[in-house]
């Protein structure tokens, strides 16, 4: 999942020649949804079908908070090295979005996924 993310956030953010085509503005979107949907699945309890009780317990809750925490960050990281290399390049938002919210968005993923796979929350073994 994350190649594929990489590739399509490289895709998205190049630049393109004219006007975007109704298909880049459909890659562009739909770069922008998978963010949205794997950092919100990653970081909250938000479901839309009934979530099983054994699955989501005080550990995942709190391996969430912790993969929105790093989300977080790693997104203003991005955003930060996206201004200070905006000071060298002409960098415009059409460019610097997708991978923005991709770095957040994977950022958050990778951490609950990691943390659910050692049944740890915050350096803490269970027994």
């Amino acid at each position: 999942m994350l190649a594929i993310f990489s590739f399509v956030a490289f895709n998205a953010a190049t630049p393109h020649e004219g006007a975007l085509r109704a298909v880049d503005i459909v890659r562009i979107s739909g770069l922008i949804a998978l963010a949205l949907v794997l950092a919100i699945r990653s970081t909250t309890s938000f479901t839309l079908m009934r979530r099983n009780p054994e699955l989501d317990d005080e550990l995942s809750r709190a391996n969430r908070a912790a993969a929105a925490t790093l989300g977080f960050w790693a997104l203003l990281l991005a955003t930060i090295a996206a201004f200070i290399g905006s000071l060298f390049v002409s960098l415009t938002l059409r460019e610097t979005a997708p991978l923005i919210l991709g770095a957040g968005a994977v950022a958050a993923g990778m951490r609950f996924s990691f943390l659910e796979a050692k049944g740890e929350s915050k350096g803490e073994r269970i027994a």
